[in-house]
Parts: structure tokens; sequence; C-alpha cells
């Protein structure tokens, strides 16, 4: 009973530092969940952005691909016959190395009646290329042929088309009585082509695996409003043939995200289908053991055929996506909650000391017993009415100092005062972490800005603050750029507010704003900064001067460079102890000032 009776005493004495302790918890636990679910939510975000933008570049290069065949159909449709020339020179136009790897060839075949049969073989053999493949079949004539007359690029593997005809094969001919019926291009399923081999190869061509497509190319004016129309004015088709290596190689420009794997399919099926593409080279569509944080698939068409996209987050997905923030958030409340419950219990042990020591005067045990139910009411607010629990407990602890000073002791003023240092810079770092990140979401409009301008307002909030502050400020007319007013306008405020604090032990300074050497400036006069640590500014937390010397949370550069960066720019500072500082910054491109950068070398951000 003892036991109990003792630890019922010592919860009851502590009964507002337990309280402070559950109400900070409290607050960390609601800090976590809302970073923790933010992160989430941004990871998402980012990841259906990616797989947007990977479908919209995968459809088009598919319809690059496609642009350039109905491309060749026009010049076949515009000349009664197109010479080789024409044909090879239209191909290296579409620049099927640079622009469409992935195009083995651009090829026409011919349709040829039984009766034109002879002559065409005879034009190809003049011409010094094949004639007819396969030939007759034993039963005799076939009822059309439709041979390849025209084909580039000029390699040796792609001279193997000449005089093929594709509609002897089974896979193509289905692909072409689609086309014709339709009037729209389409693909056969995945199959093998002749191309050049490998530069490690002992042989000069090879298979690789790859699919054709068939354009129809129509009579000119002659009618195709049904199919069998079409059957009757078809001249032939425009045929691609594409190999799957360097298909989509080149869509992204090697901006792909590498904390995302990719991979495109031929068919529905992407346990069973051709792989066309994968991003990382390992298969991982309908593999089991893999622990995704995110996948997606899509479908797209593709002259007739479904092809599928997969989309799966790799392990470094969330350690790009700011993963550590909600630890971080979760640890430093945690810190912060068990400070304020130091702080809070060392204040209720004065109390109590207090207590003991009015004892003998009935007149002191009154107003202490009143005290105490005002505390004890007070208690009471903070354990169930506290909704702004930073503001709170700031609050209270200001209504302490102002109200109960002459009945607390210097040690107790002394910890009401860490108590209300601690939660204003618990609130101001938790806005300092939202106002960056905030920075980096908001989306960048440009437009005209008068710098000048928005300096000189910024100049003028600052006095309006401190009237008896002398500082003057210099503030160069005329500095425009294109730049996001309210970015800039954060940026300018940081970097000016800056130049203030740091120069508040000054009994006279100047802060100069301006451009110059092909970068916008801010300068001061003030305490300056230890040039060796300089790489250090622009990091988040970072501080070059201690919380005694000059308050601040260690963020503001941090946004500064944030804002800098997102516009294209650079930033960079100069100083040294004791004589000032000047920071640098450039917008990028045309929002440089017109002279040319300085050639002194430059500390970037």
């Amino acid at each position: 009973m003892g036991g109990l009776s003792r630890l019922g005493r010592h919860l009851r004495l502590g009964a507002v530092a337990y309280g402070v302790l559950l109400i900070s918890l409290l607050i960390t636990a609601l800090a976590w969940f809302y970073v923790h679910d933010t992160v989430k939510t941004q990871n998402a975000v980012r990841f259906d952005e990616t797989v947007r933008a990977t479908q919209a570049a995968v459809e088009r290069r598919t319809d690059d691909y496609l642009d350039a065949m109905f491309g060749a159909r026009g010049l076949v449709l515009a000349s009664d016959n197109v010479e080789r020339s024409e044909w090879e020179e239209y191909v290296k136009g579409v620049e099927p190395v640079q622009r469409l790897g992935g195009l083995q060839a651009l090829a026409y075949a011919e349709r040829v009646e039984p009766s034109e049969r002879e002559d065409f073989v005879r034009r190809m053999e003049e011409d010094g290329l094949p004639g007819l493949r396969p030939g007759l079949d034993p039963g005799g004539e076939r009822s059309v042929y439709f041979p390849v007359r025209l084909a580039a690029p000029a390699d040796e593997a792609n001279r193997d088309l000449f005089g093929r005809d594709a509609y002897v094969d089974t896979l193509s001919r289905a692909a072409m009585d689609q086309a014709r019926n339709s009037g729209e291009p389409r693909a056969t399923e995945m199959t093998y082509l002749l191309a050049e081999a490998a530069p490690d190869s002992r042989a000069d061509l090879e298979l690789r695996q790859g699919f054709m497509v068939y354009l129809p190319v129509y009579g000119e004016g002659e009618p195709t409003g049904s199919v069998a129309e079409r059957r009757e004015a078809l001249r032939g088709f425009v045929v691609g043939a594409f190999r799957r290596d360097g298909l989509l190689d080149a869509v992204f420009g090697g901006g792909f995200d590498p904390a995302i794997d990719f991979e495109v399919y031929a068919g529905q099926d992407m346990e069973s289908d051709d792989l066309l593409y994968d991003a990382d080279g390992i298969k991982r569509a309908g593999v089991a053991g893999y622990d995704h944080l995110f996948t997606k698939e899509r479908s797209i068409e593709v002259a007739g055929r479904e092809w599928s996209l997969y989309f799966a987050t790799l392990e470094g997905f969330e350690e790009d996506g700011q993963s550590n923030l909600p630890l971080f958030v979760l640890a430093t409340g945690i810190g912060v909650s068990l400070f304020l419950f130091g702080v809070s219990w060392m204040l209720v042990r004065s109390r109590l000391r207090a207590e003991r020591a009015s004892e003998d005067l009935e007149d002191a045990n009154r107003e202490l017993e009143g005290t105490n139910r005002e505390l004890e009411a007070f208690s009471y607010s903070v354990s169930h009415d506290l909704r702004a629990p930073l503001r709170t407990i700031d609050g209270f602890s200001q209504i302490l100092s102002e109200d109960y000073s002459e009945r607390l002791d210097d040690e107790g003023l002394d910890y009401l005062a860490r108590v209300r240092t601690a939660s204003r810079h618990m609130a101001e770092l938790i806005d300092d972490l939202l106002d960056l990140s905030r920075v980096g979401r908001r989306p960048l409009t440009r437009e005209r800005v008068d710098l000048s301008a928005l300096a000189a307002g910024i100049a003028e909030d600052l006095k309006t603050a401190e009237p008896d502050r002398d500082v003057g400020f210099e503030i160069e007319d005329g500095v425009v750029a294109r730049c996001d007013v309210g970015l800039l306008k954060v940026a300018l405020e940081n970097l000016i507010g800056n130049a203030w604090k740091f120069t508040s032990r000054e009994s006279r300074a100047t802060i100069r704003f301006g451009a110059s050497g092909g970068a916008f400036f801010v300068s001061d006069d003030g305490a300056g900064f230890d040039a060796a640590y300089k790489d250090k500014l622009f990091g988040a937390f970072q501080r070059l001067h201690g919380p005694e010397e000059f308050e601040g949370t260690g963020i503001g550069l941090a946004t500064v460079a944030r804002i800098v960066h997102r516009h294209g720019g650079e930033v960079w500072a100069e100083g040294a102890v004791g004589e000032g500082a000047t920071f640098y910054f450039t917008l990028g491109g045309r929002d440089r000032p017109a002279e040319e950068a300085p050639a002194k070398k430059r500390e970037l951000a």
C-alpha cells in the first residue's frame, strides 16, 4: 500500500508535467501522421505523373513511326513511278538511326497482277535486283502478288527485301488483309527480321525479334467507302520493319526515373506475351516475390495491336521521395516532448518548495491554495481543451511569466522562458519546413517582375518594424527579371531579412541590392561569416552562428537556394568575419542581367 500511495502522490503532484508530456506526444503523433501521409501522397503523385509522362512518350514515339509511313504513302501517291533514289532520299530524311531507332526498313510492296508478273521481274532484274521471291506455286500463278519494289536504308540486310512477296507469309497476310479492309496501318505478331549483326558477332547478318506494319496505298481518286471498293482500289502497301532492340531506347532521352521499372509487352498477357522493352533488364510483371510500393498497368493501341505497359517502383523510390522526413518529425517531436516534460517537472518541484516555505503563514497558505486551484484549472484546460498545442503551450507560459512572476523565483522564470523559446522554435521550424516543401511544389509562373520595387517594399517593412535602428538601404533602380513574383519575394525576404538580422549589432549599417557582373546581389556590412564554411550556408539546418548570437532555424538560405534552382539559376556567397557578406544569385537563361558573368571563381550552392 505504501508503494501505491507514493505512486499516487507522485502522479498527483506531477499531473501538469505528465499532462504536458501527453499533449506534446499527441502533437508529435499528429504531426508524424500528417507528414507521413503527405510524403505518401507526394510519392503516389510522382509515380502517377511518371506513368502518364511515360505513356505519352511511348505514344509519341509510335506516332512518329506511323507518321514516317504515312509520309512514304504520300510520296507514292504523288508520283506515278517513285524512283529508288527518291525513296532512299525520303527515308534518309526521317533519320531512322538518330530519330527513329528500331526502324529496320521502310519499303513499298507494289500490287502485281499475274498478267504483270513477268514485266515486274524484268524491270527488277534490269536494276540488278531479285525478281520475285518466292517463285510460282507448284500449282501455277497466285491470284495476286505484293513484292517489295523499294526499300531503304540501302544496307545488306534490307537488300534481301527486294522482290520478296510477304503475302505468302501467314502472319503478314493476316496483317495485310486487315490493313487493306480497314484502310489503317496494321501490325503483325512478333516475328524475326534480318538485320546487321552486332559488332562482336562473327556473322555479317543475323535474325532479330521484331514486327512488320503494313499501311495500304489506294489508287488516287478511286472510291474506298466499302471493303469491296478498298480491295479494288488497292495499289500496294507501305511496309515498316521494326526491330525490338532500339525501338524505345531513346524515348526518354536519359530522363526516365531510375527508381521506377518500366516494361512494354506486345499483347495483353504480360506473363506470356513478347517483351518489347525493359528499363532495367529485369522482368517483374507477373513475377512473384517483388514487394512494390506502387504498380500500375496501362494499355495502348499501336497499328491495330494492343501493347501493355507495366510500371513498378524499385527500392530507391522511397529514398528519393523524402521518406526520412516523417522519422525526423517523430524524433524531433519526442525530443521536444521530453524536454517540455523535464521543464514542467522542474516547475512542479519549484512550486512544492514554495508551498513548504509558506506553510507557517495562514494567509500565504490561502493564497497558495488559490494559486493551486488556478493551476489545477489550467492543467484541466491544457488536458482537455487544447487544440492548437504549440500556440497554447506558448500562451499559457506567457500567462505564468506575466501574472505570477512575483511568486516564482528566477529559476522558475528561466524555465518558463525555455518553454516559450522551445515551443516558438518548434513552431518556426515546422512552418519553415512546410514553406521549404511548398517552394518545391507550387507551380512556377514567369512574368516580368520589378525586383527593385520588391526589395524596396521589404526594406520599408523592416524599417517600420524596428524604427529605432540606423540602417541605410541602397537599392538600384530598374532591376527587372522574368520570374515567379511570389517565389522571388520569398527569396528576397530571406536574403534582405538575413542582412537586417546580421547587422543588428552595428550602430550604423548599410544594406545594398542590385545587379552586377551578370548576377543579382544582396550585401551588408554586418557580422559576416567564416569563408571556410561557406559550403554549408545553403544546407537545411546549417547555421554558422549560435542561437545566443542571432536567432534563426537554418532554413531561410535553403529556401533561397531551392527557389533559385527552380528558376534554373545559381546562388553563392562571399564574406568574411566582421566584414559583412554578399549573396549573389542568377535566374537562368534570359533572366540573367545583361552584363557578362564575372570571371572570378564562385562557390555555387
